[in-house]
């Protein structure tokens, strides 16, 4: 985890890792914001049980209660969601998204390294192209082991997925592409990826990529 910026660091730190994006892919989007990675926190909220939903339209309708749980939440620090407390970190806004949308996680997952090993145990963990709904596992620097997740809102043209992710200051939106991962500015000044303030410094989030997985 980082130190506090200093005041004069506040405005470029609105962001952090998990906030909403736009309902469709825009061709020009807004100037990068310096983000901030998210606290964590092992506070859990529970909720009763449903099956995970098929495929087809009842996968469609989770995806979409996903994405709205997150956007939702954007700008709150506390979890929370039908009265249920989930935590106040990444993992917990994941938790709340998978659950609402009827596919809730083992009681046990209540961290980042928990959630990464459910999906590698289900054998859903890819670094192909990105889809809405997706989980996205981001490290704390290059090359290293999950230490942050979100949920893709949405995905441009160019693959850039705007991710609902929980930071120091709430749940934000962040920007990731992993098939550009150095890259802060595409053609026409586009943004591909927002520049993610860990540890080990400020990197464009898509350098900072481990995996994608569906866990619907």
């Amino acid at each position: 985890m980082s130190p506090r910026p200093p005041a004069s660091a506040v405005l470029a730190l609105l962001l952090s890792a998990c906030a909403s994006a736009p309902r469709t892919a825009r061709p020009d989007l807004p100037p990068a914001r310096e983000i901030r990675a998210g606290v964590r926190d092992p506070g859990a909220g529970s909720v009763p049980p449903s099956p995970v939903p098929a495929n087809g339209p009842e996968r469609e309708r989770a995806v979409r209660t996903a994405i709205e749980t997150a956007r939702g939440l954007v700008g709150q620090r506390d979890i929370s969601v039908a009265g249920n407390r989930f935590g106040d970190d990444c993992a917990a806004l994941v938790r709340a998204a998978l659950s609402r949308a009827g596919a809730p996680l083992p009681a046990s997952v209540t961290s980042v390294g928990t959630l990464h090993s459910v999906a590698r145990e289900r054998g859903l963990l890819r670094r192909g192209a990105p889809a809405p709904g997706d989980v996205v596992f981001l490290a704390d620097k290059p090359g290293g082991g999950p230490a942050h997740v979100g949920i893709v809102e949405s995905v441009g043209t160019d693959g850039t997925a705007m991710v609902l992710h929980r930071t120091g200051r709430g749940v934000a939106r962040l920007r990731v592409n992993a098939e550009h991962p150095w890259t802060l500015k595409g053609d026409r000044g586009r943004i591909v990826n927002d520049p993610l303030v860990t540890g080990s410094g400020r990197l464009p989030a898509g350098r900072l990529f481990v995996a994608w997985a569906s866990l619907y």
